[in-house]
Formats: C-alpha cells, sequence, structure tokens
C-alpha cells in the first residue's frame, strides 16, 4: 500500500494485469494486509481471490499456494515489487504465450555496472546475483509458468521443510527441459521494493 503519487504500488500491477486482460487474480497476503481487500473494491472488472500466507517462505512457497487456484493451466505471476510504465510487460508475455504456449521469464537489461544486485538470465541459465560480469539481462517479477512447476516447489519444499525458497533452482530446472523461454521488455521498469526504487518511481510519476 506504499504510494505512488496518490496511488498505492498495487493499483500499478492490478491495473497492468487488467490492461492485459487477466480477469481472475490471486492475491497472496501476509499478515498485516488486509487493508488491500478494502482497496481493491477499485477494480471491478477483475475477480480478486485471496490466500492468507501466515509465514514468508520465499518466492517458491507463495507461488506454490496458488496451486488449487491454476489447477493444471499455465499461468502468469506478478510479484508486486516491480512497476512498469510506458508499457505492458504482462500483456507481451500473454501474447508470446498465446503464439507458441510456453512459459516465459520476462528480463529487462539492466545496466552493467548494476548486474550484480539481480538474477541475471546468460548461457541457458539464470544466474543469482553473480560476482562477475556475464551479463545484463535481469530476471524481473513477471512469469508465465507451467503447471509442472509445483511439482519441483514439491520436491524442493520437501528437502528444506523451514528453509525460505527463491526460485532460481526452479526455473534452472525448466531451462534445462527447455520448457523456459526468456522475453526481453523495454518496458520502463521501476523496483518499490527498497526506499531508494520508491523514492525515484515517485519522482518519474509526478515528472510524466
Amino acid at each position: 500500500m506504499l504510494p505512488i503519487g496518490d496511488k498505492p504500488v498495487i493499483h500499478f500491477i492490478l491495473k497492468e494485469l487488467s490492461d492485459a486482460g487477466v480477469t481472475d487474480v490471486l492475491l497472496l497476503i501476509g499478515k498485516g494486509r488486509e487493508s488491500l481487500q478494502v482497496y481493491l473494491d477499485e477494480f471491478p472488472n477483475l475477480n480478486v481471490y485471496y490466500r492468507r500466507v501466515p509465514v514468508p517462505r520465499g518466492p517458491a512457497d507463495n507461488i506454490w499456494h496458488a496451486k488449487s487456484f491454476v489447477k493444471n493451466e499455465y499461468f502468469l505471476t506478478a510479484y508486486c515489487d516491480d512497476v512498469f510504465f510506458e508499457g505492458n510487460p504482462s500483456r507481451e508475455l500473454i501474447e508470446k504465450f498465446e503464439l507458441d504456449q510456453k512459459a516465459y521469464i520476462c528480463c529487462w537489461q539492466v545496466e552493467p555496472q548494476h548486474a550484480h544486485q539481480y538474477g541475471i538470465f546468460a548461457n541457458n541459465k539464470l544466474n543469482e546475483k553473480p560476482k562477475e560480469y556475464i551479463g545484463n539481462l535481469a530476471a524481473v517479477g513477471r512469469y508465465i509458468l507451467p503447471p509442472s512447476i509445483f511439482k519441483i516447489i514439491e520436491s524442493e519444499m520437501g528437502q528444506c521443510p523451514d528453509k525460505e525458497i527463491c526460485m532460481t533452482a526452479q526455473f534452472n530446472k525448466l531451462c534445462k527441459k527447455n520448457a523456459l523461454a526468456v522475453h526481453t521488455t523495454g518496458v520502463r521498469r521501476f523496483d518499490t521494493g527498497t526506499p531508494r526504487g520508491l523514492n525515484i518511481a515517485n519522482k518519474y510519476y509526478f515528472k510524466k
């Protein structure tokens, strides 16, 4: 609910999804985030469902919570830290998927000096914050994933029941099977998950 201009970050995420043609959204919320449900009456064209995640265990655990919601379908995942202007990466991914029915990871070209801060896609795999420069295609928070991802996540959760699980290993298992393609977006992106990123997004919003 942190603001960009006069609207909370979640507004921009849901508007992106709505404009991309998404009609059903599962929103995973943690403790103290119930105010989201009141605000989301702003989007009557979206069927928004809620699931409480009592203990945060990382992105893979969050995606696992969507299993019964998406059932046996491919699905779009949007991380709420990443906000985009001047375009719609969710629409781009959906259009790609409609052409070839493949899973996609959305990447964005970062400046080389900042590449070490991101998961970088290079050599047909996702490399988590590499210390050496191997490329500047950074994975950002939009993905179209296959239902097979749940079996991969469940396997790792069983091995690490008390550990936060990121998605890097799961993505790379799909890459080994040539089951995950890369889409590079040129849409302007802001990382609102940090105070600096949120401040930059606000400066851009008020100047545009």
